[in-house]
């Protein structure tokens, strides 16, 4: 039966396999979803969406040979659910989409999700603890990853450099320590989110060879050292968070090969003074942070080429010379 393109499961026994059906009330059951029964019907759209936003709602593809129907997606958003995360995810073996993000999710993450085909998997914003498992980097498929606003402890697993069609990995806001992994080097990550945990070591030259990243996020940790020159290859970075860490030595003059750049936000990271000229050149920028530099400071920094910023924080940089007039007709700029 077809309605505006889109397949109707007219009877769910019929439709979706019916092992998948017990698959998805087992899942129901171990998250604490209530209202799931064999009777209704459990698929509510056929389409996959690139970018998922829903909050409630189980994806089946129906155009398998024979007509038969697999769960390819699960979207269980702010639910409300206080389970813990299913293991029987393994037995929706076509599951591509797991996102239980906004949850009151506990526990730990379990072994049998090593054997699914997960892509896409968000789990953050619950209350799962214990630490991230190395089994996670044998799931090769996934291409996002996130698990921020959680509870997890303990180092951060090398297994997960394994994971070499990541593109998007978020552990923000948990309570790692450790160093950075040396394992991710050889990975394509495009957004690479690890602020707010209790990270330490140095940040390693290896990211200067991710020259997929868009997005570094190491704020609040507690690293160390200067930023190494391997960092100029990242020539498409569009956002860095350096703040709240221990770093040494002065803000480099090689910030000027991020021409991409449109946020840098480097509050009390530690650095030394002065501001380089240099940052008049990231004329992309439109989030400039910058607070707490250490020793000497300068000239208040040159920033009438950068014409589309928006917020500015420039504080206890020990500052010399006037506020730039130009700055004060920018209606768009938020000063902090």
């Amino acid at each position: 039966m077809f309605c505006m393109g889109a397949i109707i499961l007219e009877a769910q026994d019929l439709s979706l396999a019916p092992d998948e059906v017990g698959a998805l009330l087992e899942v129901a059951t171990q998250l604490g979803k209530k209202g799931w029964n064999r009777n209704m019907q459990l698929c509510n759209d056929t389409i996959l969406p690139t970018e998922p936003d829903a909050d409630n709602k189980v994806v089946c593809n129906c155009s398998f040979p024979g007509g038969a129907c697999h769960v390819v997606a699960i979207y269980l958003k702010r639910q409300d659910l206080d389970g813990t995360l299913p293991k029987a995810i393994e037995k929706l073996p076509h599951l591509k989409h797991l996102d239980l993000w906004a949850n009151y999710l506990s526990g730990k993450i379990p072994s049998e999700w090593a054997n699914t085909k997960l892509e896409y998997l968000s789990i953050g914003v619950n209350n799962l603890a214990g630490k991230i498992p190395s089994y996670l980097g044998r799931i090769t498929t996934l291409s996002y990853l996130n698990i921020q606003n959680n509870m997890f402890s303990g180092t951060v697993p090398p297994e997960l450099g394994g994971l070499v069609n990541l593109e998007n990995l978020d552990l923000w806001a948990n309570y790692l320590s450790g160093n950075i992994p040396s394992e991710w080097a050889n990975t394509k990550l495009e957004i690479l989110s690890i602020g707010v945990n209790h990270l330490t070591g140095k940040i390693p030259s290896y990211l200067g060879n991710i020259t997929t990243l868009r997005a570094l996020t190491l704020s609040a940790n507690n690293l160390t050292g200067e930023l190494p020159p391997a960092l100029i290859n990242l020539t498409g970075l569009k956002e860095l968070r350096l703040s709240s860490n221990n770093f040494t030595g002065r803000i480099p003059d090689f910030i000027q090969s991020w021409k991409q750049l449109d946020t840098l936000e480097i509050q009390a990271g530690g650095f030394t003074g002065p501001i380089p000229s240099s940052i008049s050149l990231l004329t992309n920028l439109t989030d400039l942070k910058i607070s707490n530099l250490l020793g000497d400071g300068s000239e208040f920094p040159n920033l009438e080429s950068i014409a589309g910023i928006k917020y500015l924080l420039l504080s206890n940089c020990n500052l010399s010379g006037n506020f730039p007039i130009e700055l004060t007709r920018m209606a768009q700029l938020k000063i902090l």
